[in-house]
Formats: C-alpha cells, structure tokens, sequence
C-alpha cells in the first residue's frame, strides 16, 4: 500500500497541466455537493436563488479563513 507521502510525490511529479485539470474537477465536485446541500433545504429554490446561495456560502467561507490567519 502507497503512503501518504508516496502519494503526495507521485502526484508532484504529474505535469502542470494534469495538476490544473484535476483542481477544476476538485472544485467543480465542490460546488455540485453545495449546491446539493442548498437543493436540500430548499426543494424549491429557483436557479437563480440558488447561484445566489452558493455564492453567499462561497463569500462566507472567504471570510472565515481570514479570520483564522
């Protein structure tokens, strides 16, 4: 079995280019799980209200790491 830090230096060694697509799949996956989230306690949440929300949550997340810097 790979360790972490196995891992880790397998991944570094991909080239840029892979690195930038897996990170858009990453947050795109992120998005879809918020938004998710939102559809939940919403059921009738129109698209626009929900871009709305997710952007809310997104700006929320924002300030709450600089709070922790």
């Amino acid at each position: 079995m790979e360790s972490d830090e196995e891992r880790y230096e397998r991944v570094g060694r991909l080239p840029p280019e892979v690195k930038v697509n897996m990170a858009i799949e990453m947050s795109e996956f992120c998005v879809q799980v918020c938004a998710a989230g939102i559809r939940a306690q919403y059921p009738n949440i129109t698209e626009k209200e929900l871009i709305e929300k997710l952007r809310e949550r997104f700006e929320w997340g924002k300030r709450w790491r600089k709070r922790e810097v």
